[in-house]
């Protein structure tokens, strides 16, 4: 199995290729100026190819202590006054140091990993007078760059470690605000308060709805379990059991259930103190390699490792060779068109370009026309998913009764609700299990709304094809003419035949799933697979914002939560108090989840539009862009003409040789 390294390796030598190739075609001047930078370009992102891992969590919840885990000693501060928290950066560097970020205008300022770490970390007997003081002393820090020699850093990787989700409500929102384009996402969760209200709502509001598939869970300070609790072992089954019910629907890849290899139990102090001697200050060679296994550690850098290779890394490889592809069949189209005007002169190709401008302004009507089709497909995808999550509320409310009736909330639960600290245990479970429920419904409703939307891309495809089909025809004409009628230009405009609206979509297909750090595995599958993976990723995204227009303060599934204290606060006395309990909370949330639906109906389908923007944009963008190349392809034959020198013999060898490198260049990616 390819290991980070590895990939790392092949995509740099994907990256010479194509530095490579743009040196092949200096010798072609003016003509092929584009082509070099774009293989440029596509060589420095090659080159980069930075993974963003977000990570996540409550106040000291673990995050510094994992990280200073992962990098074999402490580093990070871990008792940062809650109200002051920094976002440190990780990134590989040959010596450590890190990099103090100001958000005030001020230089940079270097430090030592100690100074940092004194300069940062709170004692426990400044705890007590953090307060505005930390602030002053923090608050203008914008973040810190930590440099490290840590493997899993050395190929691109930047690891993110946020401020706590109770924490700064500015910080918080910027990072809650990056979700989408992050390579991973790591929540880390404390086993001795696992999936509080606050993670539960965060995976709630912020996670679920994105349909994310890159998502770990490492559960930390599992060693404290047996000073805190009889029943350790039984703890860390229950949490396994609750984890898989909240979490298993962002464990699933593609159908496949992943959940056993994304929540993870580790001992992160005790992997730090396997590799780090407190004693001595120093790092222990070699480490505690019984001790490091039993944390647990290892295993998540494996499956995190796994992840950014083989569901992120070969998709990169893949668009490599297909971008060089396109680069490709453009430079064939300029090098057809060179030859067959070798011999016009410069005012006899300028008169010919002037005649042919009313056909420009046909292919803008097409275009026009392209924008036209798609602005519908959007509105009626916004109507449709609005309707549809109405629908889904109408069959929950539906379903609720039937739930609640099937809640275990224990054996004694009927009599707890004879006093006042029973109530509040029922209240509690209650929250537990509606919540939950809620949380498979949701996922439910956001599995059916992908394959929804792929029919619908489907669709749309077929609507766009017969102006996809005219454009290309119209700009086969415009070339053919330019040329004098000595060249035949195959429709698509490419060396091979392509469906000319599957062109177009795989622009827009690529701006979807090719964001930064956005998941793109569906190009290894092809362009059907992308599609498949761009209806996913637009389905994720439209899922959040439809959500999101319901998620007022409370939001709809706050609003059940809080039916709840009603429901418990209205039984009092007489008859069997459960199920009194249970037939009220569904009379309380009776229409309510509906009506929030139909409050925001125009809202939710304002963001939908929104969420669709990229796809319209791609697509249209698209048809606009292909006619925008072919003036400049007209140009650029002219400007060749000005500029040629050299016989035309000479011009046709000086393609042959630009044209060939390419070839052998994309056999070589191909390899890789």
């Amino acid at each position: 199995m390819s290991t980070l390294r590895d990939f790392a390796e092949r995509r740099r030598r994907g990256a010479d290729v194509l530095d490579r190739l743009a040196a092949a075609l200096g010798e072609l001047g003016v003509e092929a100026a584009e082509a070099r930078e774009r293989l440029a370009a596509l060589a420095g992102r090659a080159r980069s190819g930075r993974f963003h891992v977000l990570l996540l969590g409550g106040f000291s919840s673990g995050k510094s202590t994992l990280l200073n885990a992962l990098m074999g000693q402490p580093v990070l501060p871990v008792k940062v006054n809650p109200c002051t928290a920094i976002l440190t950066e990780l990134a590989f560097g040959e010596t450590p140091s890190v990099e103090v970020r100001f958000g005030d205008g001020r230089d940079p300022e270097t430090l030592p990993p100690a100074a940092f770490l004194e300069r940062f970390q709170l004692e426990t007997a400044e705890e007590s007078r953090a307060g505005a003081e930390a602030t002053d002393r923090f608050g203008a820090v914008d973040r810190a760059v930590v440099r490290w020699p840590l493997p899993l850093l050395r190929d691109g990787v930047a690891l993110l470690d946020t401020p706590g989700l109770d924490d700064d409500e500015v910080r918080t929102a910027r990072t809650l605000a990056t979700l989408p384009e992050a390579d991973a996402v790591i929540v880390v969760l404390n086993a001795t308060r696992f999936l509080s209200d606050l993670e539960r709502r965060t995976i709630r509001r912020h996670l679920l709805p994105l349909g994310l598939t890159n998502l770990f869970f490492p559960v930390t300070m599992v060693d404290l379990l047996d000073a805190l609790s009889d029943t350790p072992k039984r703890d860390l089954e229950e949490m396994q059991r609750r984890g898989r019910s909240l979490l298993g629907p962002l464990c699933e890849v593609r159908g496949e259930d992943r959940f056993d290899e994304r929540l993870f139990f580790l001992d992160a102090r005790g992997a730090l103190l396997a590799r780090w001697d407190r004693a001595t200050g120093r790092r222990r060679e070699p480490p505690d390699e019984a001790a490091l296994a039993t944390s647990g550690l290892p295993s998540f850098a494996e499956a995190l490792e796994r992840f950014l290779v083989q569901e992120r890394g070969e998709a990169q490889l893949g668009l490599l060779v297909s971008a060089t592809g396109r680069i490709r069949d453009d430079l064939d189209r300029q090098a057809r068109l060179d030859r067959a005007t070798a011999s016009a002169s410069v005012e006899e190709l300028r008169a010919r370009q002037e005649e042919l401008e009313p056909r420009f302004r046909e292919l803008s009507a097409i275009a026009a026309r392209v924008a036209h089709t798609v602005d519908d497909f959007v509105d009626r995808q916004a109507l449709d998913v609005w309707q549809d999550l109405r629908a889904f509320l109408a069959q929950t409310e539906e379903r609720l009764p039937e739930a609640v009736a099937g809640f275990d909330l224990g054996g004694l639960a009927d009599l707890d609700l004879l006093t006042p600290a029973g109530r509040m245990r029922v209240e509690d479970r209650l929250h537990e299990e509606l919540e939950g429920w809620l949380t498979g419904q949701v996922a439910a409703w956001q599995r059916g709304l992908e394959p929804r939307l792929e029919r619908a891309l489907e669709q749309l495809r077929a609507e766009v094809a017969g102006d996809a089909r005219d454009f290309d025809r119209l700009a086969a004409t415009i070339v053919t003419d330019f040329a004098g009628g000595l060249l035949e230009m195959p429709e698509s405009g490419t060396a091979e035949d392509v469906d000319p609206v599957e062109r177009w979509f795989s622009v827009a297909v690529g701006a979807v799933l090719l964001s930064p750090g956005a998941m793109a595995a569906g190009w290894t599958e092809g362009y059907e697979g992308a599609l498949k993976g761009a209806a996913s990723r637009l389905a994720a995204r439209v899922a959040v914002v439809a959500l999101g227009a319901l998620l007022g303060p409370i939001g709809w599934i706050g609003l059940a939560l809080y039916a709840i204290m009603d429901a418990v606060l209205l039984v009092l006395t007489g008859g069997s108090r459960l199920r009194r309990l249970r037939d009220q909370l569904a009379r309380e949330l009776s229409g309510k989840l509906v009506a929030q639906a139909d409050a925001v109906e125009d809202a939710l389908g304002e963001r939908v539009r929104t969420a669709l923007k990229p796809l319209r944009d791609g697509i249209v963008g698209a048809a606009n862009a292909e006619a925008d190349e072919l003036r400049r392809l007209l140009e650029r034959t002219i400007a060749a003409r000005e500029e040629a020198v050299r016989t035309a013999a000479e011009r046709a060898d000086t393609w042959e040789i630009a044209l060939g490198a390419l070839a052998e260049g994309i056999a070589e990616l191909e390899t890789l």
